[in-house]
Parts: C-alpha cells; structure tokens; sequence
C-alpha cells in the first residue's frame, strides 16, 4: 500500500477472490474435424472442432465478454506492474495471432493472486493468475495455458453453453419467436433468462469435451507460434504432482477429459513443431523473477530465497525480507502518549512520535513522493477528523484507499480493546505497487488522551501472514497508551 508522505505503507494482502476463474459445462457438440461456419473470417484457419450451436452472433461475443471483464474487473484484483502485464500481453498477442476462426480483438490481463488458474470470456477477454505464471517452468508451459485460454474463445465455448442452456429452460418453441435467432436474438433477453451478464458461470465452467478441444486447438496454436505443444502436456503433468498437498484451483476449474496428457502427446505427428522449439526466455524467467522474488536461475519448485539487509530505498520486487527476530525492544513516543515493543531486527524510522515506519531492512522504501511498507508497521498519532471515533476511523480508512485506488475494503470497523480502551480493527487488501501480489493490511484505530487518533497499521504478504501474525499480536499486547 503506497501512502504520501504524511503516512504511506504497503500492504501485502491476498483475500480469496471473489471470483475463482475456470473452465467447465457440457458439449454436446462433435469433437471431430470441421469447418468453423460463419465464425471464420479473414482466412484464419478453421478449428479443428465445430464451434457448435449459438444463438450470439461473434460480435455479440465480444459485448457480452466485455461486459463480464468489466465485472471482473471490479471483483478481482489486477496485477499493475508494467513489465509483467505488457509481458504477457505481447506472449498472447503472439498465440492469438495463430486461433482459429473468428477474427477477436484478444485482451489478456493478471490477476494479482498466487492462485494457479487462468479463464477467458467470451470475444477474447483472457485473464492469467500471476500464480500460474509462477507455477509456470519456462515460457513454453505458459504459453499452454495461454493458448488453451485461447482456444475456448475462438471454439466460443462460453456462448454455445449460454445459448444451450436458454434453449433447455426456454424448450425449442422458443427459436421461432427469436428474430434471427442464429444471428442477431435479443441479446438481454437470452442473458437474464439464464442468470443476468456479467462473471456468469457459464462463460467459466465447461465439461471434459470443451476441455479436451482446447487442450487440442492449444496443442495447434503452440505448434503455429513455435512452441512444443508437450510443454502444455508438462504444465499438466506439474499441476497433478501438487495434488497431493493442495490441489491447484486450475484443475478444479478445467476438469481432465480423461489423460489429457496423453491425448496431447497423441496429437503431435499431426502438428508441424518446429525442430527448434521455444522453450524458455529471458523475458520469462525476468517476469517470473519478479513475481516470485526468486534469482531467474531459480526453478519454479525452490522457495524464493530470504535476503538479509539491503538499501531501504531498493526493494525488490517480491523480495522477503529475514523473519521477524524473538528478541523486542522497547520504544517510546518522545511525548510519552504511546509506548510498544518490536523486534529486535527491525528498524524505526522518522521517529519523532508520530508516523512511524517499524519494519526489517529491505521491507520499506520511498517511490517519488510515496513511501512503502511491505513486512512491518506503520504506528503514530494524527488530529482527528473527527470526535467520534467511528468517524475518524472511517475518515483514515478512506484515505488509505484513496490513496491505493487498487485496495479494497475487506472487512469493515469492527469494536475492540486496545489497552482497555475502545478501538476498531479495519481490514483492507490490494496488490503491492512493489511486488505485484497481494498483501493483508490491518488498521487499528483508537483516541488519544488528548482526543487525536492513534493508528497502528499491520503488513504483510498474504502467503507469510502465518509467519508475522504472533509478532503482530505481540506488539499489540505490548503497546501502551497514556492515560
């Protein structure tokens, strides 16, 4: 979370998404050979696959696509780093450039999650989780999931499911009333008749044959875009192994149609692969850096390695600073209304009683006029907008996420004890300017003897919350306030 420089903090927080993303419902459509129909244009070639029965014209794709991805804009939270996001933009320019059938103006955006997932809408709206960039072993096994995105879109899974389930709640009578019912039907009346626009989860949940289709379309585009469609096969391979501890959300949401991984190594005589085949870039294995924190020499299965102190002013991205230290010190406010302890491997900084950064080196920083927190505290006391208490809180919390437009209120006020006196604890989350992901930001507020607002702001990245929170009850057991 950025601050100006009155009070700035980042925050890393991971909430669970409001939306989970994937790829479900039932085909009944043939799974062998055919031409696209009238979803083809501009000579692009013909999928391998029928696209199937539609009521939706393509051009109706794209408007109910972006109006969903306006939806899930508003509900999950989107990666900000430029180099990650025009990364993946360029890679998926690429991919679309080889789908088949209908011409779709393609966007691709990350969701800043460690969640290993990816789902597209339809007309082209493709949304990869920065934790399937992660999880990820080179460009070739990103690219898979790309290009398997990519192909429910051109296959127009999403609306062939919308147009089969109106088609069963309204019976077959219905297509003689639709005006141009193949082409051009009222568009909201079909929508709302099967649940309303927006992350409907029939642009998100397809069964086993839309599955094995874009396993095997993605299989065609890799191939056209030089790519080794056995990295595709690879990235499932690596998803199964994790089954074990916490089974990845992407095979929840892209159920396996039955060996996937060997109907993809099946497919491969009839693709032209290149002799040659990218594997892996240098631009990926930056990106994946960066997101991770890890060295680009790293493979995606070693925990990003713990650095010790490195200049304040230049964190990594993703970088984690060392654990906090069992050892406390002591601090006091020079004018004594407010007195805690914190670990003894932690910096205090600008400390003259109000505003003050507590954290490890290498977890805090300033960008232009903003400073940064990413594992620590931000602590003080500031005039009041307000004598209630209520109000004031809700006055600091708004301008916390007024001035992080990318967080969202997780959890409102809620009443507690703070050295025996009333307080609320607030919880917001959003992805760190710094780093990309997620971190869990807690707002305590409570008023001083003389009527200004005490905070205590607690940080720290989602995935090492377990890691901070004993430290962060610690000192809140440990703070003092005058009386």
């Amino acid at each position: 979370m950025l601050r100006d420089t009155k009070l700035c903090g980042s925050l890393l927080l991971t909430a669970a998404l409001i939306l989970q993303s994937a790829c479900g419902g039932l085909l009944n459509q043939s799974s062998g050979d055919g031409a696209a129909g009238d979803a083809t244009t501009n000579a692009r070639p013909a999928p391998h696959f029928q696209p199937g029965f539609n009521l939706f014209s393509p051009e109706q794709d794209i408007q109910l696509g972006e109006q969903s991805a306006q939806e899930v804009a508003s509900q999950v939270p989107l990666l900000r780093d430029e180099m990650t996001v025009n990364y993946v933009r360029q890679l998926g320019a690429k991919l679309a450039a080889k789908a088949p059938g209908y011409k779709f103006p393609y966007q691709f955006n990350v969701v800043a999650t460690k969640d290993i997932n990816a789902f597209a809408l339809p007309g082209g709206f493709v949304f990869v989780n920065a934790g399937a960039i992660a999880a990820a072993k080179n460009e070739g096994e990103l690219a898979g999931v790309m290009a398997h995105e990519i192909s429910h879109v051109a296959l127009r899974h999403g609306t062939n499911q919308t147009s089969k389930a109106y088609i069963a709640k309204a019976g077959l009578g219905i297509l003689g009333t639709l005006t141009g019912a193949r082409h051009n039907p009222d568009l909201a009346q079909v929508i709302n008749a099967v649940g309303g626009t927006g992350a409907n989860m029939l642009f998100l949940k397809f069964g086993r044959a839309a599955e094995s289709q874009a396993d095997l379309e993605g299989a065609r585009i890799m191939s056209e875009a030089g790519y080794d469609p056995r990295d595709m096969a690879n990235f499932f391979k690596t998803l199964q192994e994790k089954v074990g501890t916490r089974a990845p959300q992407f095979l929840s949401d892209h159920p396996d149609p039955g060996n996937r991984i060997a109907a993809i190594n099946k497919e491969l005589p009839q693709l032209r692969v290149s002799s040659n085949p990218i594997h892996d870039t240098n631009q990926f294995e930056a990106v994946k850096a960066r997101l991770t924190g890890a060295s680009a020499s790293l493979s995606a299965s070693k925990e990003p390695a713990r650095t010790g102190p490195r200049d304040p002013n230049n964190v990594e991205p993703g970088a984690r600073p060392q654990p906090p230290a069992t050892e406390f010190r002591a601090f006091q406010a020079r004018d004594n209304s407010f007195a805690f302890q914190y670990p003894a491997n932690w910096d205090v900084l600008t400390a003259d009683g109000a505003n003050l950064i507590v954290a490890p080196k290498g977890a805090y920083g300033q960008r232009e006029k903003a400073v940064f927190v990413t594992h620590g505290l931000f602590v003080g006391a500031m005039p009041a907008q307000s004598s209630d208490l209520a109000s004031a809180t809700a006055a600091l919390v708004q301008q916390q996420l007024d001035a992080n437009p990318d967080f969202r209120l997780v959890r409102r006020p809620q009443q507690i004890s703070m050295n025996g006196r009333q307080g609320f604890a607030t919880v917001v989350s959003g992805p760190s300017t710094v780093s990309g992901v997620m971190e869990v930001d807690v707002i305590y507020t409570t008023a001083t003897t003389d009527g200004r607002l005490f905070y205590l702001i607690t940080i720290a990245p989602e995935d090492e919350l377990q890691t901070y929170q004993p430290t962060f009850e610690q000192i809140a057991a440990s703070l003092r306030l005058a009386s």
